[in-house]
């Protein structure tokens, strides 16, 4: 399921594995050729990283200078091959390196090293000197969908990834600080899950699109038109 905000800047995600990264390219080029400040943020895994496009996508980046973060969500396992066994290069910041992109690893576990991480990168975007790439190393505790077996690694060791747990220890870090109460937070949580309630709500009373729509906002050349019945 892939979600469209406009309003909220966020264009949804992509049915092919690595095609949004050619699109969060195009997304910082329509933003520098529009003459604004703003970037894009184009996020994929380690698994698209194996793409093609990412390379493709990455040396046009560089050689335009088109002001785009690119963020791989390393959870080490893509869909459920680790990376040790997808690349011999396993320290995935330094797919940056030939095309001399800024790069760096970043805690995807650290909420605030991960704040720091594309503050320093949306910073230096902004500043016209092109696309910055963070490797976001974190985890995932459940399978890549229903039918994932997970037998790629171990109960011990999602545990221990559990026990880091960057919501639970941002939550510890505010109360801390005192810059809110458990009862403020847990109302967040409240209206968070209200929020999804009614998404779910409004998508399982939708009627289904007709048939016909399939052809909406689909484009072509001349020489090879869409044609509705």
């Amino acid at each position: 399921m892939h979600f469209f905000n406009k309003e909220q800047n966020f264009y949804g995600g992509h049915g092919i594995v690595g095609g949004q990264i050619g699109l969060g390219a195009g997304l910082g080029f329509a933003e520098m050729y529009k003459g604004t400040d703003n970037a894009s943020i184009c996020l994929f895994g380690d698994g698209a990283a194996r793409q093609g496009i990412l390379h493709e996508t990455f040396n046009m980046a560089m050689t335009w200078k088109i002001p785009t973060v690119f963020v791989c969500e390393n959870n080490k396992y893509a869909m459920g091959t680790s990376v040790e066994r997808t690349t011999n290069v396993t320290d995935m910041a330094k797919i940056g390196d030939s095309y001399e992109m800024p790069s760096e690893n970043v805690d995807g576990m650290d909420a605030v090293a991960c704040h720091e991480a594309f503050s320093r990168a949306l910073a230096h975007c902004r500043s016209g000197k092109g696309p910055y790439y963070l490797n976001i190393e974190t985890y995932r505790y459940k399978g890549h969908s229903v039918s994932d077996p997970q037998k790629y690694r171990t109960k011990e060791e999602v545990e221990e990834y559990k026990s880091q747990d960057p919501i639970e220890t941002t939550k510890q870090t505010i109360l801390k600080n005192k810059w809110a109460t458990e009862e403020q937070l847990d109302q967040i949580v409240k209206d968070i899950r209200a929020e999804i309630e009614e998404a779910l709500e409004f998508a399982e009373n939708s009627p289904f699109p007709d048939g016909a729509d399939i052809y909406d906002d689909a484009y072509s050349t001349p020489n090879y038109p869409f044609v509705k019945d």
